[in-house]
C-alpha cells in the first residue's frame, strides 16, 4: 500500500506529535508499505532550524515545504506561518495524481492541514485517516485567541466539521475527544479511540543518585519535581510556580523544568523576579537521551487547563508512568489524566489555584520516603506497561490504517 502523511512536523523535529508519526511511519515501512510525508521544512520551535528539502529516513520518503519563520513570539507571525504552510502544501497536494496514494493520513497541525487533505483524498480517490492530537479553534477560543462567537471561530468550526464527516476513518486520544468529535458530526462508527505511547528509546536502570543527567546537573539528593514537555497556554504552569514559591525555604525540593513553548519565558520570569533557587530550567532533551532526563525526576507534572478536555490530550504521563515515576496531575476532572490516576494509588491530584493544597501534598510526598515514593512509581510502571505498551499501541495504528484499503 502506498500513504501520504499530511504534517508540519517529522523527523527529526523533537516535536510530540513528530515523534508518535515518525514511529508510526518507520512501522508501516517495516511491515511493507510506501510512505511518502509532507511537512515543514522549519522546526516547529525554532524556525530558525531548516531541514532537507528531501530525504528519505529508515525508508520513509521525507517531503518538505517552505514556510514563513516567524515563530511563536506573536500570534499574527504564527498565524501568517501557518497560512504559508498551508498554502504551499495546498499547492504540493495539486500534483498528487488519481490513484497515486490508496490512503492519506492527516493530522492537526498546522490548523486546516487536514481539510486540505480530505479535499485532495476525495479529489484523488483515496482513503483519509485524520489522528487527532488536538483540536482548532476549539483551544484557540479556550485560550481566547479567537474570540468565541467570532466570523473567524464560525468558519474555522464549520471547516473543522466537514472534516470529521468526510474522513473515512478518525483517530482520536481518549473518550473525551472521541465524544465531541461525535458530537460535532462524525458517525461514531468512523471514530477510535488509540493512546499514544511513550516515545523513549530506553529505560533509566540504575540507581538513583547515578543517574547521568541528575549527576550532570548536581541534582544531589534533592526531591526533584519536573515538567517536561512544551510550555502551552493551554495548560498553564501557575499553580506549580506558586507552589514553588510557597516552598522556597525547603531545601528538600529543587523544580526542574524542560522544554520549550511560549510560556517558557513566564517560568524564567517568575524564577528571576521572586530570586527563586529551587528551580531550574532546560531545553528539549534528545530523544535518545529522554529516559535520562525523565529518569532523574522523582516526580513528574502533568498538566490539563481547564476548559480543554477533549480539545487536547497532555502525552507526558504515558512517559512519566512507562519509567516508573510518581504523577504529579494538575488540572480538571474528570480527564483521561483522572481515569488513569484514580486506578493508580500514590500520585497527587490537585486541581488549578490550590498551589496550598499542593505545597502541603509535596511535603508529605516528601515525607513518605523512598520506599513508598519509588513503589508508587512500580504501580506506574506495571499500568503502563499493561495499558500502553509502544509495540501494541503502534501496531494498533496500523491495523487502522491498513483497514481502510
Amino acid at each position: 500500500m502506498r500513504f501520504l502523511v499530511l504534517s508540519q512536523v517529522f523527523w527529526p523535529d523533537n516535536a510530540s506529535t513528530s515523534q508518535h508519526l515518525t514511529d508510526l511511519a518507520v512501522a508501516l515501512v517495516n511491515k511493507g508499505h510506501d510512505v511518502h510525508v509532507l511537512s515543514s521544512r522549519r522546526g516547529y520551535e525554532d524556525p530558525a532550524v531548516r531541514y532537507r528539502e528531501r530525504e528519505t529516513y529508515r525508508g520513509v520518503q521525507v517531503e518538505r515545504i517552505r514556510q514563513t519563520g516567524f515563530g511563536k513570539k506573536r500570534n499574527i507571525g504564527r498565524m501568517i506561518d501557518f497560512l504559508s504552510f498551508n498554502l504551499n502544501l495546498f499547492l504540493r497536494l495539486l500534483f498528487v495524481r488519481k490513484g497515486q496514494y490508496q490512503v492519506m493520513l492527516g493530522m492537526t497541525s498546522p490548523p486546516l492541514v487536514s481539510f486540505l487533505g480530505v479535499h485532495a483524498a476525495w479529489r484523488t480517490g483515496c482513503r483519509f485517516c485524520y489522528w487527532v492530537m488536538d483540536l482548532q479553534p476549539e483551544l484557540a477560543i479556550a485560550t481566547k485567541v479567537v474570540r468565541k462567537g467570532s466570523v473567524t471561530a464560525w468558519i474555522l468550526m464549520w471547516l473543522g466539521d466537514l472534516v470529521f464527516r468526510q474522513a473515512d476513518r478518525i483517530i482520536a486520544l481518549d473518550r473525551f475527544m472521541k465524544g465531541y468529535i461525535e458530537e460535532r458530526g462524525a458517525e461514531p462508527a468512523k471514530v477510535f479511540v488509540v493512546p499514544v505511547w511513550p516515545v523513549m528509546t530506553g529505560l533509566d536502570e540504575g540507581p538513583r543518585e547515578s543517574n547521568p543527567f541528575r549527576v550532570e546537573h548536581g541534582f544531589e539528593d534533592r526531591l526533584v519535581v519536573m515538567y517536561s514537555g512544551n510550555h502551552s497556554i493551554v495548560h498553564p504552569l501557575d499553580t506549580l510556580l506558586d507552589a514553588t514559591l510557597r516552598l522556597r525555604a525547603d531545601p528538600r525540593f529543587l523544580f526542574v523544568f524542560i522544554g520549550g513553548g511560549v510560556r517558557k519565558q513566564d517560568v524564567t520570569s517568575f524564577r528571576k523576579r521572586h530570586g527563586l533557587s529551587n528551580i531550574q530550567q532546560f531545553p528539549y532533551q534528545p530523544r535518545e537521551l529522554i529516559h535520562l532526563s525523565l529518569g532523574s525526576a522523582d516526580i513528574h507534572v502533568v498538566v490539563q487547563g481547564e476548559g480543554v478536555v477533549g480539545f487536547t490530550h497532555p502525552n507526558k504521563i504515558y512517559g512519566a508512568m512507562f519509567i516508573g515515576r510518581p504523577i504529579l496531575s494538575i488540572g480538571p476532572r474528570p480527564s483521561h489524566i483522572t481515569d488513569i490516576l484514580d486506578e493508580c494509588p500514590g500520585n497527587i491530584q490537585v486541581r488549578h489555584g490550590e498551589d496550598e493544597l499542593l505545597a502541603r501534598a509535596l511535603l508529605d510526598f516528601a515525607d513518605r520516603g523512598r520506599p513508598l515514593q519509588e513503589e508508587a512509581g512500580r504501580r506506574n510502571r506495571e499500568y503502563a506497561s499493561l495499558h500502553f505498551p509502544p509495540s501494541r499501541l503502534i501496531h494498533q495504528m496500523t491495523e487502522e490504517l491498513e483497514e481502510l484499503a
